[in-house]
């Protein structure tokens, strides 16, 4: 599982490994499709819903209803509202993110019930998240 577009400007309990500061906008323009990944990104299987409203830390153009739930592809995990900034500032995304959503022809492939559990475990405890006794 590798987390990314966990930006710091949006929780400053993210680890910079996680995805750092928000890229400059423009910075992955022409290095990939943006409906392509757009389409990808919204279409991951759900393993973490938060119930808030986060707002573009960019320029305030947006705002995402759960935008700091977790999706995944069973290889990346990334927040609902990562979309967004795709679509509207064309930032650079991790290559190996890139290589993978190209490998599976932008489509989510499938995954099963206990990986995506696993991996939902693994982001709750991650983020910080307690599950009630």
């Amino acid at each position: 599982m590798k987390l990314i577009g966990f930006y710091q400007e949006m929780d400053s309990g993210y680890s910079v490994s996680w995805g750092g500061p928000v890229p400059a906008p423009e910075t992955g323009a022409g290095k990939y499709l943006v409906p392509d990944v757009v389409d990808y990104l919204k279409s991951g299987y759900p393993i973490l819903d938060v119930m808030e409203l986060t707002t573009d830390v960019v320029g305030g153009a947006f705002r995402v209803p759960g935008g700091s739930s977790a999706l995944t592809d069973g290889e990346f995990v990334w927040r609902e509202d990562l979309a967004s900034y795709v679509e509207r500032y064309h930032i650079d995304l991790p290559l190996d993110f890139l290589e993978a959503a190209r490998r599976h022809e932008f489509r989510i492939p499938s995954v099963g019930y206990e990986v995506l559990l696993s991996i939902s475990s693994e982001v709750s405890e991650v983020l910080g998240f307690q599950p009630k006794p």
